[in-house]
């Protein structure tokens, strides 16, 4: 996977027929490499590659009758929906978790394990409904209790995770938080199955809170709770206990994540009784695809042509490309003097050869970005007047100048006797990284910069972060990419001052105060311009250097079935009870 195959292509476009071509004069006799738009409700900017020959499926793999397994990337091993940071972690506990509400196809708010609620605006309230039917993974029903002890679990002053509760604003949650009270003013319970939600104000992000609250059986994960402890919750990340499709069976650290179908699961049980977790990384994944081993790997793929067509050459192998909600950016720890001084954030993004970067990873499935925001997003500024970093190491030295960083005998810059000498952080297994560091050393080394990188698993790298942010560590770049937890454009979790995943220790009061207008102004229009304004500051002020966005492809054998009606904001993950072998 380290390297890419170079082969002559032109891309075609056929409207008429809605497919996209790849034309080869040498691939293999193979003329047409076809990516398919979808034709249901929510896919039709989706691409579908097709199998050009399913018979070529692995005896292993057909031998494999009652269990998929999907190759993934390494998780933390959080598998606790409250708790969970990682991307890689919150993949896998969708498996074993339905949430109070769902995000659709088209990105909209729907039905989960309750009702869409009954909104009650004069009084700030939501009365929510669980579903008949809805149960735990032992069959005992979820009630309006083990929701209640979910949003005090949310709410506890040990609360590890980065559930946004400043934003959410529950009526008295703060009051539970520092044990004033024992209980959150704001919740309600009505009966079993009826529960309220009271808040102190209404905010344009406010349903989608709902789709990232999975519920914590009160039962398991109750039964010792104690207020202010939530931290201990913890020694049930590696058994978790959930109400999703498919639930926990047993975990081999480093290896997989094995589960069996949940028999009680109220949208009705799984097709396919076994489903398997297992850690890849970019140099096995295929060759364990191809030989049967895996069926699906997960967001772990480059979206590249020459990707494509080796995932074509293969015969079997299937694929769905979407947009990818979400960027990648290089983090920058402020809570370092260095990076402070504006003048070097800008520098740097000058000095980095981006548009290189992202085209030798993605070439035409990707692009630059200088805001954090993706261009498919209707609050994407459209006369993109926020500041913008083409290559220019002419005045990536005039800025380090200006700060008083002066070239020393070897070429890197030194003031008041201090090198600028940046330590750079990346993880394991990152394809994207073996690109973009030989690049970023060369081109800082050019404007006086020395970059010392350093490799670590991706979970060592998050802790890090928080170590800095606390004062026991230092570092001043890290190579990060962040999935948006939802449709919405909200970013206070990570550029407010005291966002919970805020872990570069940023803080800009103009930013503050622009992220809290837009996420209490309802109308969309108004909305839109304030956040045109924050991505002028953001993009001048520069919490990160900003890298790009992509396509996501997830690649799976053609045996499986179901794999349809897969959007931007739905990934299959999300419907896995769906999935089935032919």
């Amino acid at each position: 996977m380290g390297k890419f195959i170079k082969i002559t292509s032109i891309l075609l476009i056929v409207f008429g027929l809605g497919l996209y071509l790849f034309s080869s004069k040498n691939f293999d006799g193979n003329e047409n490499l076809v990516l398919e738009n979808g034709r249901n409700e929510f896919d039709s900017k989706t691409l579908y590659l097709r199998s050009s020959f399913p018979e070529k499926i692995p005896q292993k793999a057909l031998d494999r009758k009652d269990t998929l397994i999907i190759g993934v990337p390494s998780p933390n091993g959080i598998f606790n929906p409250a708790f969970a940071i990682a991307a890689n972690d919150v993949d896998i506990n969708d498996a074993m978790w339905d949430p109070i509400l769902e995000i659709d196809g088209n990105g909209e708010i729907s039905d989960g394990i309750c009702y869409m609620p009954e909104i009650i605006l004069e009084n700030n309230m939501y009365v929510f409904t669980l579903k008949d039917g809805v149960k735990w993974q032992d069959g005992t029903p979820i009630t309006s209790k083990d929701i209640e002890f979910t949003f005090k679990v949310l709410m506890d002053k040990t609360y590890p995770g980065t559930f946004e509760r400043d934003n959410f604003d529950v009526l008295g949650w703060e009051d539970y938080r520092d044990g004033k009270k024992d209980y959150i003013e704001g919740f309600r319970i009505i009966d079993d199955r009826k529960f309220s939600i009271t808040f102190n104000s209404i905010n344009a992000k406010k349903d989608y809170y709902f789709e990232r609250i999975k519920p914590l059986a009160l039962h398991v994960y109750g039964k010792d709770y104690v207020q202010g402890h939530a931290e201990d919750l913890e020694k049930f990340n590696k058994t978790p206990f959930g109400n999703g499709p498919y639930k926990f069976q047993q975990y081999i650290e480093g290896e997989e994540l094995r589960l069996t179908s949940n028999e009680y699961y109220y949208k009705g049980e799984a097709k396919i009784p076994n489903l398997i977790f297992r850690i890849v990384n970019e140099s096995n994944q295929l060759s364990l695809l191809e030989n049967g081993d895996i069926d699906i790997i997960r967001k772990n793929v480059l979206a590249t042509k020459d990707n494509l067509e080796l995932l074509d050459k293969m015969g079997f192998v299937e694929g769905v490309l979407t947009d990818y909600l979400g960027y990648g950016y290089i983090a920058i720890n402020h809570k370092e003097k260095i990076m402070q001084d504006k003048n070097v954030r800008k520098a740097l993004a000058y000095g980095l050869d981006r548009e290189t970067i992202v085209n030798a990873c993605f070439g035409d499935f990707g692009s630059v970005i200088d805001i954090p925001q993706n261009k498919n997003s209707w609050v994407y500024p459209k006369d993109e007047k926020f500041f913008k970093y083409e290559y220019n190491p002419k005045k990536a030295k005039e800025l380090l100048e200006k700060s008083g960083w002066k070239i020393s005998d070897d070429g890197i810059r030194v003031k008041d006797g201090e090198r600028l000498s940046l330590k750079f952080l990346y993880s394991t297994g990152n394809e994207i990284n073996d690109i973009l560091i030989p690049i970023m050393i060369e081109n800082y080394k050019d404007i006086g910069i020395e970059i010392l990188a350093e490799q670590m698993e991706h979970k060592t790298l998050l802790q890090r972060q928080i170590d800095a942010k606390n004062g026991n560590y230092s570092y001043h770049l890290a190579s990060m990419f962040t999935p948006f937890a939802n449709p919405d454009p909200d970013s206070s979790s990570r550029f407010s001052t005291t966002g919970p995943s805020n872990r570069i220790s940023y803080s800009n009061e103009k930013v503050d105060k622009l992220l809290n207008d837009a996420l209490l102004e309802l109308d969309k229009e108004k909305r839109k311009k304030i956040y045109g304004e924050l991505y002028r500051e953001l993009s001048d002020d520069l919490p990160y250097i900003f890298l790009y966005e992509n396509k996501n492809i997830d690649v799976y054998s053609s045996r499986v079935k179901g794999m349809e009606n897969i959007s931007l904001y739905r990934w299959f993950n999300k419907d896995l009870e769906k999935l089935y072998f032919e």
